[in-house]
């Protein structure tokens, strides 16, 4: 067999292409590098058509400030996620864990369920799944806590600090 490559530049067959070649392929960081600018440039467009707080009744950072700040910050994180995809050799990814895609799908259950049956009981179903989901096994300690913990948030929350959470389509029903 000859070492020598062929014209087009790329070694024989079983081997990587030179890097060159491979520089012009689309990275997983830099999509998501750039999908985050682009959510970036959506909430900027939005803070644009916020109401403007007269001078005198002003305090600190207007309304329409901070999330523009936190999204500079944002936009400043993916530039650099881009182009440390760019520089560094790209590995080998693991497979996502499925506990962690079924975390994921629990928490969008939550937010729907949020909506339907109030904040406590969401959060009570949310606070028994999530261990279970996660491997306990101890079922009264988790039922325990799933009613406690939602609980004392809620009560702290909406007694102490008066913070008013969605009651919810199911409990207004009955109620």
């Amino acid at each position: 067999m000859s070492d020598r490559s062929p014209a087009d530049g790329t070694k024989e067959k079983g081997t990587t292409p030179p890097k060159a070649a491979r520089s012009f392929r689309l990275r997983a960081d830099e999509a998501i590098g750039a999908v985050i600018l682009v959510f970036v440039a959506v909430i900027i467009a939005i803070t644009t058509a916020f109401d403007d707080v007269p001078t005198a009744l002003s305090q600190g950072i207007p309304p329409e400030q901070f999330p523009r700040l936190i999204s500079v910050i944002i936009a400043c994180l993916a530039v650099i996620l881009i182009i440390q995809a760019r520089v560094r050799e790209e590995k080998a990814r693991k497979r996502v864990p499925l506990v962690t895609l079924l975390t994921t799908a629990l928490l969008v259950i939550y937010v729907v369920l949020l909506d339907w049956l109030g904040t406590l009981a969401a959060m009570i179903l949310f606070c028994f799944a999530l261990p279970i989901l996660w491997g306990e096994r101890r079922y009264v300690w988790t039922a325990v806590y799933a009613i406690l913990f939602p609980l004392g948030v809620y009560l702290l929350f909406s007694g102490v600090l008066e913070v008013r959470f969605p009651k919810g389509v199911l409990p207004a029903l009955f109620g």
